[in-house]
């Protein structure tokens, strides 16, 4: 936690359940978007979830889905390839945080052109 109050101060943390990081704070990708709330869950050992609380994401006209995101309820967002990620030495602050603004970046750009520009491994695909 000393890593998210020195890289983002403005982030909330607390524990929940007495085993899991809860984390919340404001993204804003560029200087023009807006400010997304967002939340990431984070029980040790497992990788984190991360959500959008808001403003709620929308759809590109014609599309029924959002681009990568998890299928599981509240979509969370498909930032890294799960085995990938090293929960025992990454730090939330320096990639998780850092990923949510990429992702809101690229998911922009979907909501204006239709289009994924970004690349990685899409759920599904695996």
């Amino acid at each position: 936690m000393k890593s998210i109050r020195a890289n983002c101060p403005n982030w909330k943390c607390w524990i929940h359940n007495k085993d899991s990081l809860i984390l919340e704070g404001d993204i804003q990708p560029t200087i023009v978007s807006p400010h997304y709330k967002a939340r990431i869950s984070y029980q040790q050992g497992l990788n984190p979830e991360v959500n959008i609380i808001e403003p709620e994401l929308k759809l590109y006209p014609g599309k029924n889905s959002l681009p990568h995101v998890y299928s599981k309820s509240g979509a969370p967002l498909c930032l890294f390839f799960f085995h990938e990620y090293d929960t025992r030495k990454d730090h939330l602050a320096e990639t998780i945080i850092v990923w949510i603004t990429w992702w809101l970046y690229f998911y922009e750009i979907w909501s204006q052109t239709g289009e994924w520009v970004a690349t990685g491994t899409h759920p599904g695909r695996w």
